[in-house]
């Protein structure tokens, strides 16, 4: 859509052609990018992986006629001059004849104007607010960010009412906001998870001494429910990202069957007590004293579990997390340039390991970086074992990374061009992963001896920006000792 748009403004009329179902996501980005009357001709559908030719062409000429006469047909004096959308809210007023019903029509309320997510709010009253902006001492003007799709502004005063709305506590504010400014990053790509079709999700990790300060849950249970720091730290995330990106499911959010914990993300706090390594974000450039958070974009949760006292060892394990990276060679012979296919995505990885795996991969040695780097190199493939389809692929991807106009899920980083170019010879090891720095190995879980599960979140790397994982520093805490 925003493609169109740029070319409406440079002279160039145009029609976009829309799959069925899709209509109000299209109508919705036409008046996101300024144009809302922006002609739309609806097709029956495209099929992912498809070649162009294959795909694209018939539906074009069955719809031949329908795009020319969209082109052709004189403007419509509302086209000529559409309606202004007007900016900013004013406050609302709620009156009903007791507490009850007010807060009754308040949620309806709410819920009606696509404001809240499906759950009971607390009202944001300006009293509720002031409290919550106490847990900062950033200035409520400040601006974090624009979220992607409606573009609409994050503030921390703006974030602060999301707060006070999912039930979160004023210590809880600093991590949200850093949570903000990650996805907000110029180079985070919030679009796809928020917009696309894939039914996949975020991950929220919050490392260093404020996650215990709070009372994050690191242990048994820690993607589950009964813990409000983690379980309000996710849901007023979700609800910035529902009221600055103004998506609704079906209209702009367009996840086939939704996404996985929807409410709250997968929200939890690294148990670095059980740690036999220093936290996370210190091998991300950060001070191990440092509290940070960090957000991903990711699939279901669920990998594998390992029962210590049947049997399994650390090695095993080990192989088991290289055998299931290994399975996506799968990308290179899949690879068409020209073609948007998931399959043939690059991915990336978070491992969140229970303490007595990291203990047991720390006792054979294994740094947290080390883990990292010896997972890359194990999922490496030999240039002998290379297919020609899979050379193909790759001298494509290449091809298509130093001349652009690819999705950036597909492209290669011109830091890490020299890498692939240099081992398509014998003797070369083409990597599965752009780099090792696309493992991520977080310690969460029970230390107790009850055994435990790891859980493997996996996607592909980020489509429309260069990322989707991002690790920010937490600042401006007034009500906790740490993040300030």
């Amino acid at each position: 859509m925003s493609g169109a748009v740029r070319l409406e403004e440079l002279g160039i009329p145009g029609v976009l052609a829309v799959a069925r179902g899709f209509e109000d996501d299209a109508n919705t980005a036409a008046d996101v990018n300024g144009m809302p009357l922006l002609r739309l001709v609806v097709i029956p559908g495209y099929i992912w992986g498809r070649q162009p030719r294959e795909a694209k062409k018939p539906l074009a000429e069955a719809h031949f006629d329908e795009l020319v006469e969209a082109l052709l047909r004189p403007l419509s004096s509302e086209e000529k001059k559409p309606e202004q959308k007007k900016e900013g809210f004013e406050p609302i007023e709620i009156v009903a004849e007791s507490y009850e019903a007010a807060v009754e029509n308040f949620n309806q309320l709410f819920l009606d104007n696509r404001w809240g997510d499906g759950l009971p709010l607390i009202p944001p009253t300006a009293e509720r607010v002031k409290w919550m902006l106490s847990g900062t001492s950033r200035s409520p003007d400040e601006v974090i960010g624009k979220v992607a799709p409606g573009n609409g502004i994050a503030t921390v005063e703006k974030i602060a009412i999301n707060a006070v709305m999912a039930g979160a506590k004023p210590e809880y504010l600093p991590v949200i906001i850093a949570a903000l400014e990650g996805l907000t990053d110029e180079n985070f790509d919030v679009l796809h998870m928020q917009a696309s079709t894939g039914n996949f999700t975020l991950a929220i990790m919050v490392t260093g001494p404020i996650g215990k300060e709070i009372k994050m849950n690191s242990e048994i249970g820690y993607l589950g429910h009964g813990w409000r720091a983690n379980n309000t730290i996710g849901r007023a995330v979700r609800l910035c990202l529902l009221n600055f990106g103004h998506v609704w499911p079906g209209v702009s959010d367009m996840a086939n069957v939704g996404r996985p914990s929807p409410h709250t993300f997968y929200t939890f706090s690294e148990n670095e007590d059980f740690s036999p390594w220093g936290p996370y974000h210190a091998d991300r450039g950060f001070k191990s004293e440092d509290s940070c958070v960090t957000v991903s974009t990711v699939g279901g949760y669920g990998g594998f579990g390992v029962n210590h006292l049947t049997g399994r060892s650390a090695q095993e394990l080990l192989n088991d997390m290289v055998h299931g990276i290994s399975q996506n060679r799968r990308i290179f012979a899949m690879f068409r340039r020209g073609t948007a296919n998931p399959m043939a995505h690059w991915s990336k990885h978070i491992f969140v390991l229970y303490p007595q795996a990291a203990a047991e991969l720390h006792h054979l040695g294994f740094t947290r970086e080390g883990l990292a780097n010896y997972i890359y190199e194990r999922t490496s493939i030999p240039y002998e074992e290379f297919g020609p389809d899979e050379v193909r692929g790759l001298e494509e991807r290449i091809k298509g990374s130093i001349e652009g106009g690819m999705l950036f899920a597909d492209m290669i980083p011109p830091d890490r061009l020299s890498v692939f170019q240099e081992v398509l010879k014998p003797g070369g090891k083409v990597p599965v992963l752009i780099s090792p720095k696309d493992i991520h190995i977080v310690v969460a879980g029970t230390a107790s001896g009850v055994p435990g599960s790891v859980v493997w979140f996996s996607y592909i790397k980020a489509v429309y920006k260069w990322t989707s994982h991002q690790t920010r520093l937490i600042l401006g805490a007034t009500l906790t000792k740490a993040g300030r």
